[in-house]
């Protein structure tokens, strides 16, 4: 699953697409159009557990696991502090750290490390109105931390270092706020509450550990296992980043329960029941994807679910398909990259990424 989890979502689509997977007690889908109605119908399928009388840890409560109405209350506040930046601006200083990241290759190197997670990095800062921290690798470990928790359903130990994770994060956040500028998200939503504090927290981290998993999964695809030259890497437009979402996003599933008995496919699922929705395999649904399994990017439309779809749907992605295009216009500076030895995959099942991928640049 690691090294390819496609071939068995593929099988579970054929063969059981409404998947009883007994160890998380959880219904798991891998069809387009059954992943789509589940994100979209927030009447059937809810985020917040607290609606069925289950408890959450204060820890997790944001803005990722609320239903409407106050989901929307909190939502909107993120969404009116991104649009009060000055995004132009922003977008040129994420090329110009794209530039300068990817002007320092030379040879061998790793870019995970060495240039996907601090473009990231400095592009979430960027949004967020906040000097670049110095403290990097106790936040990746953090943040790597809190991802690998994701998984806790399949590995119950992780669960706790990932609630003390979010903590730790937190806390270098509020850190960070003395020195925010005041036209930055972090000074436009005031923690006042802990699901605003969590939610920064977790809008953060989203911008920094997803957009650097895209980005390390996206090189990674198109290096794959021979060269590639930078001429077509910088011919890649906003049609050509979509494709790279499809068939590399990093977030492969999220999930919901069920809010009322429903019915999917034949199954009945019952009130309470907790539904996965896969959403890599649904990008690779051959219904809705012709010859999904390859790169395609001329590909229109591209109802992908990469990002998303209803009210969860990720609104910083425009954002992050800029980050990614920066990345692929300033690697069209090298003659080419090519791999230079094995991608190290990072443990995970939800957030799909690499700790490592040596390549070799070309100059």
């Amino acid at each position: 699953m690691l090294a390819d989890p496609h071939a068995v979502y593929a099988r579970l689509r054929a063969e059981d697409p409404v998947h009883r997977h007994e160890q998380l007690a959880a219904w798991v889908l891998t069809r387009y159009d059954d992943c789509t109605r589940v994100l979209k119908d927030t009447g059937a399928f809810g985020s917040d557990p607290r609606a069925l009388g289950k408890p959450i840890p204060e820890q997790v409560l944001s803005v990722q696991t609320l239903d409407p109405p106050e989901h929307t209350a909190v939502r909107h506040r993120f969404v009116d502090a991104v649009r009060r930046q000055e995004v132009a601006g922003w977008a040129d200083a994420v090329r110009r750290a794209a530039e300068e990241l990817v002007g320092r290759l030379d040879g061998v190197v790793d870019l995970v490390t060495e240039v996907a997670e601090p473009l990231a990095l400095r592009a979430v800062c960027a949004l967020y109105g906040v000097p670049v921290p110095h403290d990097h690798e106790q936040l990746r470990s953090a943040s790597r931390t809190l991802v690998l928790g994701m998984d806790s359903g399949l590995a119950p130990e992780r669960r706790a270092p990932s609630l003390a994770a979010r903590d730790a994060l937190n806390a270098m956040i509020d850190r960070w706020r003395a020195a925010a500028r005041p036209d930055g998200v972090l000074a436009a939503v005031p923690p006042d509450e802990r699901v605003l504090r969590n939610s920064l927290r977790a809008v953060f981290d989203a911008g920094y550990s997803t957009t650097a998993n895209l980005l390390g999964n996206a090189v990674a695809w198109l290096v794959g296992d021979g060269p590639c030259r930078g001429a077509d890497l910088a011919a890649l437009d906003g049609r050509g980043a979509e494709e790279l979402i499809r068939l590399a996003g990093p977030v492969q599933v999220v999930s919901r329960h069920c809010k009322a008995d429903v019915e999917l496919r034949g199954r009945r699922l019952a009130r309470g029941d907790v539904v996965v929705v896969v959403l890599a395999g649904a990008n690779r649904d051959p219904e809705v994807f012709p010859d999904p399994d390859t790169a395609d990017f001329t590909r229109n439309p591209n109802p992908h679910l990469g990002l998303g779809r209803g009210t969860h749907s990720c609104f910083g992605g425009h954002l992050g398909r800029q980050v990614l295009l920066a990345l692929l216009h300033a690697l069209g500076g090298v003659t080419r990259l090519e791999p230079a030895g094995v991608p190290v995959r990072r443990p995970t099942a939800t957030q799909r990424g690499l700790d490592h991928l040596p390549v070799r640049v070309v100059r």
